[in-house]
């Protein structure tokens, strides 16, 4: 579980999983969910607020992902940015650093000139490349997320 606070975007930025994937926000206003969709996107401004990444593993119910790493703050035209990669599950021959779901966080800068509403989307590094054990039960490069 990751804890913010104030305003922020949360958008997937990609997904490459058997299993569908999501993001549960909670805070003092509720438990919202944003689909683990490319491009899909979630608003929260709240004081404090918490995120968790999950999958929905076939025939059970929605469980949280192994891992969620977390990736370099970055600043640019007013916007802080941060990638949140993560792995549902592990599985024998999966690599550990096997990469599922990432989102990209973005939030106004205070006295940037970002104005009042959402944050404008923010050029982020993307992680590595996604691997796919679709082919074989053996990984094999894939595309970056947000280039399909």
């Amino acid at each position: 579980m990751l804890r913010f606070h104030g305003a922020w975007r949360i958008t997937v930025v990609g997904r490459n999983a058997d299993f569908d994937q999501r993001a549960l926000v909670r805070g003092p206003c509720g438990t919202r969910v944003l689909p683990g969709r490319a491009g899909a996107a979630l608003e929260v401004d709240e004081e404090s607020w918490t995120l968790v990444l999950e999958h929905h593993l076939w025939g059970r119910s929605w469980q949280p992902n192994l891992r969620t790493t977390t990736g370099p703050l970055t600043e640019r035209d007013g916007v802080r940015s941060q990638l949140l990669i993560s792995n549902d599950r592990h599985w024998p021959g999966k690599p550990l650093d096997y990469v599922n779901f990432v989102l990209r966080l973005d939030q106004p800068l205070a006295g940037a000139g970002a104005g009042a509403g959402a944050p404008a989307p923010a050029a982020a590094p993307a992680p590595a490349p996604f691997l796919s054990t679709r082919s074989a039960g053996r990984p094999t490069a894939g595309p970056a997320p947000g280039r399909r």
